[in-house]
């Protein structure tokens, strides 16, 4: 409730009333949970707690719902974790990108969206908890891509906007592993080994991949850890690229 009071969704936005100029598309690029809060006050001095009109809140997308997410279970002794992966629950003829939190109850990992409120819930007619999913509504990259090499699903499914294959799917693998290492990076960045949405994936890579997507959905996170820092096709230098307003742009990361 917290989050969902501090932020809208860039797509979802006119549904609560927010269009125009009101449409602060620069604020999607807010990088850290620090930012989004400072915009937050920025626009309203009261608590946080206290959930903002819509149009006061800041724009943004799935990935910042699960970072606030995340950051605020993580303050509150709560394991958890950003994943990225696709979602069929907004229209189950597609897996579209998105972006959740995972966290840790005592015995397992429950998938929550926090994007999901009860309007959204309802304008797709959601038949179960956002909060605690069943498995199969959302697949992370390394699901993803497992199921689409082994043909279980269409990967030309997979994907967002004129974006859509497996290529897209190598991507979030990527993105993935590296929230499993802490490194919650925006869905536009690029480094290592990422390419872009369009390029085919070559037989090095999918090697690379496969072998990732199986240690991903393993959870060993020491095996996890240890792959990371030692593949510089993989971890996350602090000089990325990332495609802000069409242009491609130079970011250093304070990591």
């Amino acid at each position: 409730g917290v989050v969902q009071g501090l932020l809208v969704h860039r797509d979802w936005a006119p549904a609560y009333g927010v269009t125009g100029d009101a449409i602060r598309i620069d604020e999607q690029n807010l990088r850290t949970t620090a930012e989004v809060l400072t915009r937050a006050l920025e626009m309203s001095g009261e608590a946080i707690t206290v959930a903002r009109h819509p149009i006061d809140r800041v724009l943004c997308i799935c990935r910042h719902f699960t970072l606030l997410h995340t950051a605020l279970l993580r303050s509150q002794g709560v394991p958890a974790r950003v994943r990225c992966g696709f979602s069929n629950y907004f229209d189950p003829a597609r897996w579209y990108d998105h972006w959740i939190t995972e966290r840790w109850n005592g015995e397992r990992w429950v998938r929550d969206d926090p994007q999901v409120d009860e309007k959204q819930a309802a304008t797709v007619n959601l038949d179960f908890d956002p909060y605690d999913q069943p498995p199969g509504r959302f697949l992370t990259g390394a699901e993803a891509w497992t199921a689409a090499r082994a043909g279980d699903v269409d990967a030309s499914v997979f994907g967002i906007f004129d974006m859509w294959g497996l290529a897209f799917i190598a991507g979030n693998v990527l993105s993935d592993f590296a929230c499993l290492n802490k490194v919650e990076l925006l869905p536009w960045d690029g480094w290592g080994m990422m390419t872009g949405p369009h390029d085919p994936v070559t037989d090095e890579a999918t090697a690379v991949l496969d072998d990732v997507s199986t240690l991903a959905t393993k959870d060993d996170l020491d095996a996890i850890r240890d792959r990371y820092l030692s593949d510089d096709r993989l971890r996350v230098p602090p000089d990325i690229t990332s495609v802000i307003n069409g242009e491609l742009v130079e970011v250093h990361l304070a990591l």
